[in-house]
């Protein structure tokens, strides 16, 4: 921590006397030697009875997390907040602001600009999730004059992009002040997970008084839209009023955490419980849970049993897949909000994300969420004696077994205390070596809880199956032999392929059939509405532009989502700005969108482990819709058509046919 060399003022004559807590507040924070949240934003928020930020740029689901982030703020009576923030622009936001040569023009788009953000907030209370009571939330401060908050576009030069400004005004009812700059935001992340460092003034200290003048003049001039390159909008009456209209009557209540023993769960979800009893006394294994069960639920469940049992200090997850990652740093840092966990600390490494180094550092409890390619660098710098006290958690845990990683984590979590994989399908397809690898490392399947059971439960909704018959072309024909002649040919020079390498070279044919878009094709003139809420899977982007072309005459309420595009396409159509999404891979594991309930299988693949993620996107329950009932799309060429591995259609085919089959009630 830093020291405080600076001499303390005496109190003005009549002022009560601030907390010691406050008192003590330093002139420096910085994530690694302290945490913001706990000794600094806490603190504040709980004693301020006003708060002036200027805080950046924000998404609306970014405001949302920074309003319910903030410690105490529907409990407290006496605090009320001003916000200066400039709305996340887009680089297609951008480019509209700086083509407008009318001024006027320019300013009716910034209030649309700033309206929109707060629309979307609107349309996140009409969700059913948790995000919507902290929309909730948000909807209560405005309503209730708790939260103003202003929107900021710079103006200083042509072109300008985003207001970037980050500082705030606390403000005792004591009458001293508290003043920070620096470049924390105001967020989980801010407080806990970015590597963060603030200045912090405080007006009873020698030399402060005159920077907290400034900046609560800074921030009051911007606020009342006098700062020279700077202009400051307020939301638009209109947007007010909807979003009061969507304000609860009631102060939001901020549930505290409750004993174990006090919940009551559902009887649908008992086999969560099974599950977390299952590996606590095996201490190692595999839980097999279909996709839509909730293994991420379940893993946290353990992360908690653990803490509570002081068994761990520290925790590592590792998979596969931007999206995945980001998914698990998401519910990890809802889970680092409880009271209870606020002396834990997220970390992540990867894509972006370089925070392997703040781990290691091993000064707070923490977990770390890491790219699997990334494991061996982190497993380095655990010693072996700390690793008994480490959670790892291996989501997706198929993926363990690539070639690659068996040669380099040969034995590395003999020494972890507790060793979780999870997976609806442990076992990779023609790997005998790569499974082997995974139960050495981690253990055998300890728990199963499968589609049959998840349907049968309520777990997960029904659905329909639709296969739609197709015929190889010639031209199809004639790749799969390609494929013989290659096999023959390697066989030959004595480099024979695997049979993994074989089933990938053939399954590419049949995935990218000649006939398969002129066969859905048919398909939607009489069922156009299949493309309502669906996700289309391809082979490859060049196979899906055939399919587009189709898809453009039904709709154009569709994007794709390869792996260069735009997360945020992703998002918005999880939020049901766009109807269908066509992609390749790249979402099949651990994407929860609850009103998606079509799925297009163009490429299937023989083995389960592909098919059974791919449908499981559309079986999740949609609280919103309980009548929901899914329907999946699937091509089925005719037994025995030629190629490598005749019947795989048909064995797929029959397995889905009987899946579809099973009824809420039944006994599997």
């Amino acid at each position: 921590m830093e020291m405080e060399d600076s001499p303390i003022m005496p109190l003005s004559p009549g002022r009560s006397q601030l907390s010691q807590r406050i008192m003590e507040l330093l002139s420096h924070y910085r994530s690694g030697s302290s945490t913001l949240g706990v000794e600094f934003f806490g603190p504040c928020l709980k004693e301020a009875v006003r708060y002036r930020r200027a805080a950046g740029y924000f998404s609306s689901s970014a405001l949302i997390t920074w309003a319910g982030a903030l410690p105490g703020i529907v409990r407290d009576r006496g605090l009320k907040v001003q916000l200066i923030a400039s709305p996340e622009l887009s680089q297609a936001d951008v480019l509209t602001l700086r083509k407008l040569g009318d001024e006027t023009e320019r300013q009716i788009y910034r209030q649309k600009l700033s309206d929109d953000v707060l629309d979307q907030i609107i349309k996140y209370t009409e969700d059913t999730s948790d995000v919507s009571i902290r929309a909730e939330i948000f909807a209560w401060m405005i309503a209730n004059d708790r939260l103003e908050i202003k929107f900021a576009f710079p103006t200083h030069v042509q072109g300008a992009d985003l207001f970037h400004a980050k500082y705030g005004v606390f403000d005792f009812q004591t009458g001293e002040r508290v003043a920070f700059t620096g470049s924390a935001n105001e967020t989980f992340r801010g407080h806990t997970q970015n590597y963060e460092a603030i200045d912090v003034y405080r007006d009873w200290v020698a030399g402060d008084a005159e920077r907290v003048d400034d900046k609560a003049a800074q921030f009051d001039e911007a606020w009342e839209n006098r700062a020279q390159g700077l202009n400051v909008l307020a939301p638009s009456e209109n947007i007010l009023k909807k979003l009061r209209a969507r304000a609860p009557s009631e102060k939001p209540e901020i549930q505290e955490p409750v004993s174990q023993e006090a919940v009551v769960t559902d009887p649908r979800w008992k086999h969560q419980e099974e599950a977390v009893a299952a590996f606590l006394e095996k201490r190692a294994g595999i839980l097999e849970m279909a996709t839509g069960t909730g293994k991420t639920r379940t893993s946290i469940k353990i992360l908690d049993n653990l803490i509570n049992s002081a068994k761990i200090d520290r925790a590592i997850v590792t998979t596969d897949g931007t999206d995945l990652l980001e998914q698990w740093s998401l519910e990890l840092g809802d889970w680092a909000l409880e009271p209870s966990r606020l002396d834990w600390v997220i970390y992540r490494h990867f894509g972006k994300h370089h925070e392997l180094a703040d781990y290691s550092r091993k000064v707070h409890p923490s977990v770390l969420v890491i790219s699997r390619t990334q494991l061996e660098r982190v497993l380095k710098q655990i010693p072996p004696h700390d690793r008994t006290r480490t959670l790892i958690i291996h989501d997706e845990v198929h993926g363990l077994g690539q070639p690659a990683l068996v040669a380099s984590l040969q034995g590395e979590h003999s020494s972890f205390g507790w060793k979780l994989g999870l997976s609806a399908t442990p076992e990779r397809a023609y790997d005998d070596g790569g499974n082997a690898f995974i139960t050495s490392e981690l253990g055998p399947t300890i728990f199963e809880f499968p589609l049959e059971r998840a349907i049968a439960r309520g777990v997960l909704c029904e659905f329909d199956y639709i296969p739609l018959g197709y015929e190889l072309t010639q031209n199809d024909r004639d790749r799969l032999r390609d494929v013989q002649r290659k096999k023959a040919a390697r066989q030959h020079a004595g480099n024979p392929m695997s049979k993994e390498e074989i089933w990938i070279e053939y399954s590419k044919v049949y995935k990218t059939a000649e006939a398969k878009p002129d066969v859905f094709h048919e398909y939607l003139k009489s069922n156009p509405d299949i493309l309502k809420n669906c996700i289309i899977f391809v082979e490859t982007i060049e196979y899906g532009k055939r399919v587009l072309e189709i898809i453009d005459r039904y709709t154009h309420r569709y994007r794709t989502y390869y792996a260069d595009d735009d997360r945020a396409d992703l998002v918005r159509f999880a939020r049901g700005e766009f109807d269908c999404l066509i992609t390749c891979h790249r979402i099949s594991q651990g994407i929860d969108i609850q009103a998606l309930e079509n799925v297009v299988l163009f490429a299937s693949a023989s083995a389960k482990l592909e098919t059974i993620q791919r449908i499981g996107r559309c079986l999740r329950l949609d609280p919103s819709r309980p009548e929901k009932r899914a329907r999946v799309v699937d091509f089925v060429r005719p037994s025995k058509d030629g190629g490598g591995i005749p019947d795989a259609d048909q064995e797929r085919c029959t397995w889905l046919d009987n899946l579809s089959t099973i009824r809420k009630g039944d006994d599997v």
